[in-house]
């Protein structure tokens, strides 16, 4: 009996409860397969497999040829089915070189499968469920003639045997004989194969006397196993399974999984495949009384008490409250479960026993992500967040290559008995203004409620975060969701918008307005007018609060957020300001502050740190604590660091971005931090020398113009994407539709026009370009140690000295060349002297960048460097050598002429029988001038062009490289016109021609042309 209510289904596969040991097929979309046990078990026996790009496809239609080789595994097992051979084409339209020919012939001769009226099969049609299962009953013995496999009502034959022998369990859903077969089902019904019996006829004779034919035939009967092999599957029963006849080294037994639910545990020879959780009779996600359980499993009589097991979270309950007791028809006393718990209830009718599991969900919070190493596999570390399972620590790692984002709120699910988390899945959220509360006298009845914008969300069991007793009506509040709908975290939106540190303010004593000087998040700096009197008593904030604000028209509103942890203060009468400039000075606490980008903890203090704590809408400064004070952040936080030199802030997003940052003795840091759920969210740090300010990240920022978007809105931001190299990674940037430059808020327009190089930048929390400042020189003079080469258009009002001036064209700083012996670069080509003007050396360990006239960026390297006289140039050069170099691609409009080495070579055409997509081989090199000419010379500039004529048809694709390759590397990668056979007809007619050309030996062009005889494909 299988009864579902409430969200059973989804749940399970949502959060993959299922234990998979490492024998087990792990699949790139692993999280779309629905039937696990079936798909794993099946491509650990090699029956089916997945695809060379790691997935398995499990909603990919099985084709009629896929499935005679599925048939021909099971039987025959993978080694032996792959040597098949048809000797004689079994049907017209299987010739005796199709891919699926000797399985097809094989399940033909041993009566499994029968073609259509016509002579055909039809191979690469899909199959339907009546059609595979059919053939899965001849595989199990059941003879299509004697069955009624055959003639006009087949298929209902076929459904009524296959359902009745139970090759449908575990189906989602009912069985639909008609639709096409995926190939998960497919897994799951060949599954259901392996445990089922095998049958066998006794009686197979036929009598003719005169006109009368008297036939003397048995039904089908269970096959008996008298053999080593019975109890392979299972327990034995003296009874032949499929898998005990085929697969000897196949087992499967019943055990339970980490949550004590009874389970299958699958073996291949001695290892483990998994163990898999049957499928509950019943299942809750709230509270159910003990005869509603005794009605749902449409029981006769009662089950006693010692005849019920009850586990919570795989163990016996600790505390002994949820304990068995006998499932009878008039228990309304006792219950099982509660708000957002999984309750599951196994029955074995055989032995007349009760399993019933519970599994609780439990919130926590994301404080970082690792990627894998060759020692260790991906995984995230999970923080409680309020209730814990009892055996959990403070933090746990789960393996999962499932992307998500730092302090992401997310469920999770914890097994006692293997003390492990089993699963974790990002939370779902609503936010809004409570309408309405509901309030009991026990803490979380099952009955409370809150009600967001007018509807209500009940509270999960493990429920945290605000209580309602503490909730108002008409505040604004986020709801963490477990997976059955239940709020299972509920926090106050006590932030109106993004951070800012309060390091100053005046009132109307003495000014006609309330303001205050803040430093915003993005690194910038204003003083605001406020809307309240925030020095006065009554609105109060202390200096060194960070807030959140939100503006209106000019004026800020400033809401403290819970609690600042500081070092320092900002009591300008003290401390006066920092000399040369208008910052106010800190006054720091002797200790060792210590920020380094390798480490997640921050040691903000050894000595004394106190912090401002929010009480209603002031903060007010607690009293000093002694001692060490450290703190934890991940790629989310920010840091905005304050450079005493520069008088200036620089914004880092993430851990691994920041600078380091090391007090002495006589160097102090002064820092202030906002933590939540344990990680910071940000840091404003202020350093007494800037030589303490480490930041090995922010060398280089290189804008590729050509690449550049429209203008793109989001909620947060409006910018620009740009190709970029930053930091020494290739990426795409966002710059902020009125970046600075130079201290210069360029109009949208000059934004676009953004090109070359840039010493640093600033970005703000949300990965945003907002500050550019440009090298001090982009003349190259040969005379001072630091300088550059580059080409950014100047905008009016900006250049690297911030005078003002009217726009002009980019300096021609045009051509390159190379001298291989001396590992110099030639630049800034001269069209009148045919020469070039500067000789620079290059650093061994230089970077070396290539730019399309597309703006695609790519590295390349010092060997793929060849001469260009229009090619535009930038280049950073330190100690007169060159650290870095960027060459874009200037199209000069010509075709490239053929120098040396006219060539052609042979192309043949053929279809990958698995995919139907077409493949191209290449063979015959001849190049004239070359006879010895391989196709592991290297050229630069390659491009590969592929035509291809199809029933007359022309299509075309082409590749093009940078840096140096290989010719084979060119044709092996080169890309082949995306293209859809119709073999419906017979056959299709394909011509393709490849060309190859590529700047070899001597900066000479090279042009290789291929051809291919027509081919018919079919």
């Amino acid at each position: 009996m299988k009864k579902f209510l409430s969200l059973v289904l989804a749940l399970v596969m949502t959060m993959s409860l299922v234990t998979v040991s490492a024998g087990a097929k792990d699949f790139t979309d692993s999280s779309k397969i629905q039937y696990a046990e079936a798909v794993d078990v099946m491509s650990a026996a090699k029956v089916i497999d997945g695809y060379t790009d790691g997935t398995f496809n499990p909603t990919a239609t099985l084709t009629r040829g896929a499935a005679a080789k599925i048939i021909c595994n099971l039987i025959l097992g993978p080694t032996t089915a792959s040597a098949l051979v048809a000797d004689a084409a079994p049907y017209k339209d299987v010739p005796t070189n199709h891919t699926f020919a000797g399985y097809i012939a094989y399940c033909q001769k041993e009566g499994i499968i029968s073609g259509y009226a016509d002579g055909t099969f039809r191979p690469a049609n899909s199959l339907t469920g009546y059609a595979f299962m059919k053939m899965l009953l001849g595989a199990l013995g059941y003879d299509s003639a004697k069955e009624g496999y055959t003639g006009p009502n087949w298929s209902i034959q076929v459904a009524k045997r296959a359902l009745n022998i139970g090759l449908d369990d575990d189906l989602v859903g009912d069985f639909n004989g008609v639709k096409a077969v995926n190939r998960e089902e497919a897994c799951l019904y060949s599954l259901n194969t392996l445990t089922a019996t095998m049958v066998e006829y006794e009686k197979n004779s036929t009598v003719t006397v005169g006109n009368i034919t008297i036939k003397d035939q048995s039904s089908a009967k269970d096959m008996v196993n008298t053999g080593k092999t019975d109890g392979k599957i299972f327990k034995a029963d003296g009874k032949m399974q499929f898998a005990e006849k085929y697969f000897d080294n196949l087992s499967v037994t019943k055990g339970s999984d980490d949550f004590a639910r009874p389970a299958n545990v699958w073996k291949l020879k001695a290892e483990k495949i998994g163990t898999y959780a049957d499928t509950a009779d019943l299942t809750y996600t709230k509270s159910v009384d003990v005869c509603d359980i005794y009605k749902d499993l449409g029981l006769g009589s009662k089950i006693e008490k010692k005849d019920v097991s009850v586990y919570v979270d795989g163990v016996v309950d600790p505390e002994n409250k949820i304990v068995p007791v006998a499932i009878t028809k008039d228990n309304d006393d006792d219950s099982y479960g509660a708000n957002g718990v999984l309750t599951e209830v196994f029955y074995d009718d055989d032995a007349d026993t009760v399993t019933i599991t519970e599994v609780n969900t439990y919130v926590g919070e994301i404080s970082k992500t690792v990627k894998a190493t060759s020692k260790k596999d991906a995984y995230v570390v999970v923080i409680p967040e309020g209730v814990k399972p009892t055996s959990m620590k403070n933090s746990e790692e789960f393996e999962t290559t499932a992307s998500f984002d730092d302090d992401a709120y997310v469920l999770y699910t914890y097994s006692e008995d293997a003390k492990e988390i089993k699963s974790v899945e990002v939370a779902k959220s609503v936010s809004g203004e409570a309408t309405r509360i509901e309030n009991k006298a026990k803490v979380w009845d099952a009955n409370k409620a809150i009600y967001i914008e007018n509807t209500a969300y009940k509270f999960s069991n493990k429920a945290d975060g605000v209580k309602l007793d503490d909730a108002s009506v008409g505040n604004e509040y986020d709801v963490y969701l477990d997976a059955y709908g239940y709020a299972i975290y509920v926090e106050e939106v006590e932030e109106i918008g993004n951070y800012a540190l309060l390091v100053d303010y005046q009132n109307k004593t003495n000014f006609n307005s309330n303001k205050a000087m803040l430093v915003f998040a993005d690194g910038t700096e204003k003083v605001v007018e406020t809307a309240k009197d925030y020095k006065g008593n009554s609105n109060k904030l202390e200096l060194g609060t960070i807030v959140t604000y939100k503006e209106d028209n000019g004026v800020y509103t400033l809401k403290p957020v819970a609690k600042t942890i500081a070092t320092g203060t900002f009591n300008t009468a003290i401390s006066g300001l920092y000399e040369g400039t208008s910052e106010p000075k800190n006054l720091g606490v002797d200790g060792d502050f210590n920020l380094t980008s390798d480490k997640a903890g921050v040691q903000m203090t050894k000595t004394k740190f106190y912090t401002i704590d929010k009480t209603g809408s002031k903060s007010v400064a607690a009293s000093d604590t002694t001692g060490t004070k450290n703190v934890q952040t991940n790629s989310k936080t920010i840091f905005v660091v304050y450079n005493i030199d520069d008088d200036d802030y620089t914004v880092y997003t993430g851990i691994k971005n920041a600078p380091k940052i090391a007090s002495t003795a006589t160097k102090n840091v002064s820092a202030y931090a906002y933590v939540k759920g344990g990680m910071t969210k940000v840091m404003f740090i202020y350093a007494d020398d800037s030589s303490i300010i480490s930041d090995s990240n922010k060398k280089m920022v290189f804008l590729a113009n050509e690449s550049v978007s429209n203008l793109i809105h989001t909620k947060n931001s409006d910018y620009y994407t740009f190709n970029a190299v930053i930091n020494g990674e290739i990426k795409e940037v966002m710059v902020d539709w009125n970046v600075e430059v130079n201290g210069k808020t360029l109009a949208s327009a000059d934004v676009k026009s953004l090109n070359g190089l840039f010493e640093s930048y600033s970005v703000d929390k949300y990965g945003v370009i907002t500050r550019l400042t440009s090298y001090s020189t982009d003349a190259y003079t040969n005379t001072d140690v630091k300088q550059v080469f580059n080409n950014t258009p100047k905008i009016e009002g900006v250049d690297s000295s911030n005078t003002t001036g009217t726009a002009v064209a980019a300096k021609s700083t045009i051509g390159i060349d190379k001298k291989s012996a001396d590992y110099t670069v030639l630049v800034k080509y001269d069209d009148t002297t045919k020469d070039f003007k500067h000789t620079i050396t290059v650093d061994d360990s230089a970077k070396v960048y290539a730019v399309d006239e597309d703006g695609n960026i790519t590295e390349s390297s010092y060997k793929a460097i060849t001469k260009d006289t229009n090619d535009k140039v930038y280049a950073v050069i330190e100690d007169y050598l060159v650290k870095a170099l960027v060459i874009e691609d200037v199209d000069d409009g010509k075709a490239p002429e053929v120098t040396e080495g006219n060539g052609t070579f042979d192309v043949t055409v053929s279809k990958d029988p698995r995919t139907g997509e077409l493949e191209l081989s290449y063979s015959n090199y001849v190049v004239e001038g070359y006879p010895n000419f391989s196709t592991d010379w290297e050229g630069t500039k390659g491009k590969v062009t592929v035509t291809l004529v199809v029933d007359g048809e022309t299509f075309t694709q082409t590749t093009s490289y940078k840096g140096t390759q290989t010719v084979q590397h060119m044709l092996d990668n080169a890309k082949v016109p995306s293209i859809t056979l119709d073999l419906a007809s017979g056959g299709v007619k394909v011509k393709a021609t490849v060309t190859v050309t590529f700047d070899g030996m001597y900066n000479d062009t090279y042009k290789l042309v291929g051809t291919s005889g027509l081919s018919i494909l079919g």
